[in-house]
């Protein structure tokens, strides 16, 4: 009897210990996958419908650019990569590393690290269509704001206003884009005669692959803006297109900016042993300089906009360090 008494006792405390960790599981689940409500919010619409999201958020989880939001003033909770880590290294952003250290990784644009999103519980997730598919389950975690970038980089000063509406701060990106557009008058100015007649060369050297920019990639919109010409085979309205080596001659210019991804693995080595590397006019005359993937090609925005500029100003104007700023807003320049 007294053993009878010993089991019932201990098979009804595991009962009841079982219902107490269903119960704290269930709990936990629902802080999972249940946004705490947002009071006294404001209304946001963007590509998947409206969201409600805080006045001010306090802990942003971005899928965007995460300099663009540092520039705002906003800091992140957590971020996503720039691009693969087979293109631009380990690192997120590697010329703000000492910005982002803080910062916890989230993933990348297409595929986000829902985990540690959930972990990070954040009051608002603010990502871009690559990663719209994702969008009802980040819905479930915070308020989740996504950008329509099918404008692609040539939209960029949309997406920054877009994206700063949501983080509650569009006069702060209105005065950045402000002062890119008094930049650009300014470079306008300092050019003077020579600037219709300086033909602008951008190139991308892969491995395996060379890319020339068109209309529609970032420094397409930005050299467009400055008013300088391009060479006849980037004048069409698409991002990029691929070359061969044997038509090297259609990155010739009067001055050519190039990115090399991976120089241990790209193109540049191949075609500067080709002769018709020599034969540009561009070479013959020095003006060939190399600049950052980073800025020009993979993180389009406020900052990279403003960060051409300072590229243009150094590399185009006689002492352009004077037109060459250091800050974009609360961020400090490299």
């Amino acid at each position: 009897m007294h053993i009878r008494v010993k089991v019932k006792t201990m098979a009804l405390f595991l009962a009841a210990l079982v219902a107490v960790v269903t119960v704290a599981a269930c709990g936990a689940n629902q802080l999972r996958n249940e946004p705490i409500p947002v009071v006294d919010g404001r209304t946001i619409q963007h590509a998947m419908g409206e969201t409600v999201v805080p006045q001010m958020p306090e802990r942003v989880v971005l899928l965007w650019s995460a300099v663009d939001a540092l520039a705002l003033g906003v800091e992140p909770a957590g971020a996503v990569l720039l691009a693969s880590p087979q293109i631009i290294g380990d690192e997120a952003t590697p010329m703000f590393s000492d910005r982002t250290e803080g910062i916890a990784a989230v993933g990348n644009f297409a595929q986000p690290n829902l985990e540690t999103i959930v972990e990070l519980q954040p009051d608002l997730i603010l990502g871009t269509t690559f990663a719209e598919s994702f969008y009802p389950r980040l819905a479930q975690i915070a308020p989740t704001v996504i950008v329509d970038i099918s404008g692609g980089p040539a939209a960029w000063k949309e997406h920054v206003l877009e994206a700063a509406t949501a983080f509650g701060k569009p006069d702060e990106a209105q005065a950045l884009i402000q002062q890119y557009e008094q930049r650009i008058a300014q470079f306008q100015q300092a050019m003077g005669d020579r600037l219709d007649t300086t033909v602008v060369s951008v190139t991308r050297f892969l491995p395996d692959q060379i890319h020339i920019y068109q209309k529609d990639s970032l420094p397409g919109v930005v050299l467009a803006e400055a008013g300088l010409p391009r060479p006849e085979s980037q004048q069409r309205n698409n991002h990029d297109e691929i070359i061969s080596l044997e038509s090297l001659p259609s990155i010739d210019g009067d001055v050519l900016f190039f990115v090399q991804d991976n120089p241990e693995e790209s193109t540049l080595a191949q075609a500067q042993e080709s002769q018709l590397w020599s034969q540009l006019d561009v070479v013959q005359r020095g003006q060939v300089h190399e600049v950052s993937a980073e800025v020009w090609f993979l993180n389009p925005g406020i900052v990279s906009a403003h960060m051409m500029l300072n590229d243009l100003f150094r590399t185009l104007v006689p002492d352009g360090e004077q037109y060459v700023i250091h800050q974009v807003g609360e961020l400090t320049l490299p």
